[in-house]
């Protein structure tokens, strides 16, 4: 275990696990929607309900950290890896956000597989994270980080070959750079979930 000589706080965990569900919940609707954009209203409103109830978890992780004297791992690494996992669930929400502002009621195939790789890498950080209570599951958690990594190539691709479509079919100038926006964005929901894999690959190392 994490600092297994000292007194922990089990929270910090349960509310890392939180925060995980509600952005694999906000990932899937995200999925979802782009493949019934005739319902669009009806996933956005999930997602900024998941948005929401996922900074109050942030902010009870943070207030948590305040008033908690020995942590199970480094205090920055906490409110580091509470920060970045708030970040992707409200980068999904401004993404979402975007579809009946921009009036999209339909999306290339490559938008649908790269959400598709969004929700595979939220799952994998979601399984990292249920394994860092115990530093038994080192090795499971470095497998779901590869897997990331993985998901990361893949979507570079289908960002290729999605953007190199616009570039030689969309002549509606519009409707090219709010395509390509969100290309971008959901490319940037993976490289974050890298991020927290990093962070998680770094609390690992530093305790085993």
């Amino acid at each position: 275990m994490l600092k297994r000589l000292l007194p922990r706080q089990e929270s910090f965990f349960d509310l890392f696990q939180q925060a995980a569900d509600k952005l694999v919940l906000a990932s899937t609707d995200f999925s979802t929607m782009l493949q019934n954009l005739e319902n669009q209203q009806h996933y956005v409103n999930l997602i900024a309900k998941h948005e929401a109830e996922a900074d109050q978890i942030a902010y009870t992780n943070f207030e948590l950290l305040h008033k908690t004297f020995i942590t199970p791992f480094d205090r920055h690494d906490i409110h580091q890896l509470t920060s970045t996992l708030d970040d992707i669930i409200d980068l999904i929400n401004r993404i979402a956000q975007r579809f009946p502002f921009y009036q999209l009621k339909t999306v290339p195939e490559e938008a649908i597989n790269l959400a598709k790789l969004s929700g595979e890498a939220t799952n994998n950080l979601k399984s990292a994270i249920y394994c860092l209570r115990s530093l038994k599951n080192s090795e499971k958690i470095f497998e779901y980080c590869k897997d990331i990594d993985r998901v990361e190539s893949k979507a570079h691709q289908v960002v290729l070959a999605g953007e190199k479509k616009l570039f030689l079919d969309e002549n509606d100038f519009k409707q090219f750079f709010k395509l390509k926006e969100i290309y971008g964005h959901t490319k940037l929901v993976i490289n974050r979930c890298q991020d927290v894999a990093n962070i998680l690959k770094g609390i690992i190392l530093e305790y085993s």
